[in-house]
């Protein structure tokens, strides 16, 4: 456990045959209790920098200090690393970060042996369907139609949605522009509509941790 301010800072990396690709991704979960917007800033910026070191360290590298590290924004508004005297990591880590009502996640994967990252962290609740289908494609509706009760539910393949689209941001920035595809008892994978990648160039998992449903998508 990690203390900042008085708020308890849970790391946590996934690991085990199910959830290899976490593990092989590099995710670290960082859960920390905000109050406030700048809070939710801070979290996920501890959260992506704890991320780098832990990646650092597994592969026998010494880990940067923290005030060595810097997170800024493209021009698209995702997240980049910037780290004083190691460009080689500014270009081979991928980070994504995600807030929801004072939990900030962050995702961090070497893009050259994985890809790039997106990540999704919504309170685990019922999502109306109807709200949903405003971001489905026909083919998914109709395959959703297709499964009942087999089907991923409405938040997960919200979050799949917006997990796809962040690691796919250099292609798409619509929820509509992500394709899914599923099966019973399988990973979902997705590709963007129009782009020409191949349905399983972007897959996607699901873990539940405490109140909260997190996706993680991999674009190769």
């Amino acid at each position: 456990m990690f203390e900042q301010n008085g708020r308890t800072v849970a790391d946590q990396f996934i690991n085990g045959r199910e959830d290899s690709l976490w593990w092989q991704s590099g995710i670290q979960l960082f859960q920390g209790c905000a109050q406030t917007g700048d809070k939710y800033h801070f979290a996920g910026r501890l959260a992506a920098k704890r991320g780098l070191r832990a990646a650092c360290r597994r592969r026998g590298e010494a880990a940067p200090a923290y005030t060595t590290i810097e997170i800024r924004n493209d021009t698209r508004g995702a997240p980049r690393f910037a780290i004083a005297g190691r460009p080689d990591l500014d270009e081979r880590l991928d980070i994504s970060i995600a807030h929801c009502n004072g939990t900030a996640v962050a995702a961090v994967v070497d893009r050259v042996a994985s890809g790039t990252v997106g990540v999704d962290v919504e309170i685990t609740k019922p999502l109306s369907i109807d709200l949903l289908k405003r971001v489905l494609r026909p083919e998914e509706i109709a395959h959703l139609d297709s499964l009942s009760n087999a089907a991923p539910t409405p938040l997960e393949l919200w979050t799949a949605k917006e997990a796809a689209m962040k690691a796919a941001r250099h292609l798409c920035d619509a929820l509509r522009d992500v394709e899914l595809s599923w099966k019973p008892a399988r990973s979902m994978r997705a590709r963007i509509a129009g782009a020409g990648l191949p349905v399983h160039s972007i897959l996607v998992r699901h873990r539940t941790s405490g109140r909260y449903t997190i996706a993680l998508a991999i674009c190769r």
